[in-house]
């Protein structure tokens, strides 16, 4: 059994690099193109089926490569309804790719089933001496997670790296222990303030189901704090991107200046009024 490399250290460049790939795995879902930083070049494109009683093939993210890195990035919440009803499915199944790893999400891991095989054929045609970088918003926050324990298990690369964005909870305690025992370096980036990341709840007594459900997030959180009074501005990438682009500011000015249309907008990242806007006198 492999396990990742041990350094356990969260890289600003990295993580502000991986949130603009993530963002990109949203633009090429959305237009069917990619904007990719110099050196990087598109090998894969993820298709996945979302919906479990009626699949249906959407794009879900991509794989890209450099000379010395390969870049899994999946994307998060784009697809209504079918992503809503993925989201919800919080029923729990068996993890199939690791002995005694516990139970996750039905619905995440759903998706991420219908496109294994297909990626594992693909990542394997790299070489095992470059990092693997694994990264996701959101919902490919959980994409990712399922993903990083399988890959880390089942493929020969020894430099394996997680970084993901606002992801909710993937699994029951006995996955998360698994994960946290054999994925060394794994980032979870969350802001304290994005709602998208307390999902599912911790703990679904009886009798919603005969035993429970229960939920518990993997390492390593790497907490950020930016209250925008809405939630998707709480949760969006672009605000995910500019509070990070903060502590390495010239990396990130760089990066977006030499590579347009990489880097997500934050034109939306300012609060929301807590007011109503309504005529006066207001009803």
């Amino acid at each position: 059994m492999n396990l990742s490399s041990k350094r356990n250290s969260f890289n600003s460049k990295e993580a502000i690099l991986l949130a603009a790939f993530s963002y990109q795995a949203y633009v090429l879902y959305q237009t069917g193109k990619i904007n990719l930083p110099k050196g990087y070049v598109l090998k894969y494109t993820i298709f996945a089926d979302v919906n479990v009683e009626n699949p249906t093939k959407e794009v879900f993210g991509f794989i890209a490569e450099s000379s010395e890195n390969v870049i899994i990035a999946f994307r998060g919440y784009a697809s209504y309804p079918a992503d809503l009803i993925a989201a919800y499915d919080i029923l729990q199944v068996p993890y199939p790719y690791v002995e005694n790893a516990g139970k996750t999400s039905r619905g995440f891991t759903c998706i991420y089933q219908s496109t294994r095989k297909k990626l594992l054929k693909e990542i394997n045609k790299f070489s095992k001496k470059k990092s693997l970088f694994i990264t996701g918003h959101n919902y490919g926050g959980a994409l990712a997670t399922l993903a990083s324990l399988d890959l880390v298990v089942n493929t020969k690369f020894e430099n394996i790296f997680v970084y993901t964005f606002g992801s909710p909870r993937v699994g029951n305690p006995e996955f998360v222990f698994k994960f946290n025992q054999i994925v060394r370096n794994s980032n979870r980036v969350v802001n304290i303030h994005d709602s998208f990341a307390t999902f599912p709840d911790k703990v679904y007594p009886p009798p919603f189901t005969e035993d429970g459900i229960f939920y518990e997030h993997v390492n390593t959180k790497y907490p950020l704090s930016f209250q925008l009074n809405d939630t998707p501005r709480n949760d969006g990438i672009g605000c995910y991107f500019k509070n990070l682009s903060q502590l390495n500011p010239n990396y990130s000015e760089v990066l977006c200046s030499e590579n347009p249309g990489f880097c997500p907008s934050s034109e939306m990242c300012f609060p929301f009024q807590r007011t109503c806007n309504c005529p006066k006198p207001c009803p």
